[in-house]
């Protein structure tokens, strides 16, 4: 068998086991595996080593490198599956705050009178964004304690800056963040009794 018939094999190899990935990262695996095995025969080759010899070398650096591939494929895999969790807890909190958002920017546009500024816009969406980033923290490691006793302490702040500008919207996010941190406590003292049955 010639190197490049061995090298053609290879290649068979690594795309199978670049299926499903990402096309670029399939592809930049792919580039790498032929220019490695290029650069590999045309050096052999320049040694003054049999083609026989050479396809050999090539078929037992493969073999070699089965459970490597498979490590790589494994790393490629959870990186892609973070990814596409942390876009999906970013698109939920950015939905939930513009959702939250839209209330009072209809009744600043359908009132007259004074109705909320740009500032106090942005301020609420920085606001609700990190309660929106604790909830999710939270809910990703349930069971943690420290989180569901932050989302409180960020619930009672709510509800004591709702108290002193008279703001009954800021009270009641504070007592929402109290029971959602209640619930999560208790969720957290709960399971490890479950597990141990």
């Amino acid at each position: 068998m010639t190197p490049e018939r061995m090298a053609e094999l290879v290649a068979g190899w690594v795309r199978f086991y670049t299926r499903d990935l990402p096309a670029a990262v399939a592809q930049r695996r792919i580039e790498e595996i032929d220019a490695d095995l290029h650069d590999h025969i045309a050096h052999e080759r320049a040694q003054g080593i049999s083609d026989r010899r050479i396809a050999r070398g090539i078929a037992s650096r493969m073999v070699r490198g089965l459970a490597a591939d498979a490590a790589w494929r494994g790393r490629q895999t959870r990186e892609g599956t973070m990814n596409k969790a942390l876009y999906r807890s970013a698109a939920r909190v950015a939905l939930g705050v513009a959702v939250i958002l839209l209330v009072p920017l209809v009744a600043t546009l359908v009132t007259e009178g004074e109705g909320w500024s740009v500032g106090d816009f942005i301020a609420a969406g920085v606001f609700l964004a990190a309660i929106g980033v604790v909830i999710e923290l939270a809910v990703k490691r349930v069971g943690n304690l420290a989180l569901a006793i932050g989302i409180a302490v960020v619930g009672v702040l709510a509800g004591v800056a709702g108290e002193a500008d008279d703001a009954p919207g800021l009270v009641l996010l504070g007592i929402v963040l109290i029971v959602s941190a209640c619930a999560l406590g208790i969720r957290a003292r709960t399971r490890p009794a479950q597990h141990s049955r």
